[in-house]
């Protein structure tokens, strides 16, 4: 497995956002991420975490889970978000807990197998929730992203 801190900095150096939002990589399962960030830097003029910041965190947290499996795998295929579909469900009034789940059990092995053989764009759905202090969802995002075929 790739260093998480390592992949972190790479995050830092190359999406500049990430840094300017806070976000630290805790944990990096087969299928799941988990990840926090301050409410300081992603507050609204209601002192609530701003819609936006809950939306691109969740986003860049299903996009750091998909490439950091391929990364682990020896792949540098690129991915990209193709579709989401967010709900926020209740105003969050401190720090975020941003998570990204698979939506399906994936051997990342065999995706990659897969991937390579097939040479072609591949769809994985993932959903993603940021949740309060107390582990209340306060926003959910249903998204897709696609895995890029290699350039080959």
């Amino acid at each position: 497995m790739p260093d998480l801190t390592a992949f972190q900095a790479f995050l830092y150096h190359h999406i500049p956002l990430v840094k300017q939002m806070q976000l630290q990589l805790l944990n990096c399962t087969t299928n799941g991420l988990t990840a926090t960030a301050p409410i300081a830097p992603n507050i609204n003029d209601k002192s609530t975490v701003f819609g936006g910041s809950s939306a691109a965190l969740m986003t860049i947290c299903g996009w750091s889970l998909i490439k950091y499996q391929l990364e682990a795998n020896g792949l540098s295929n690129d991915v990209v978000i193709h579709q989401a579909n967010t709900h926020w469900q209740r105003a969050q009034k401190d720090d975020l807990i941003i998570t990204a789940q698979t939506n399906n059990s994936i051997n990342w092995t065999d995706f990659s197998t897969q991937l390579n053989q097939q040479n072609r764009n591949t769809s994985l759905q993932l959903t993603c929730q940021v949740l309060n202090q107390a582990k209340q969802i306060c926003s959910q995002m249903d998204a897709s992203y696609v895995v890029l075929k290699s350039a080959n």
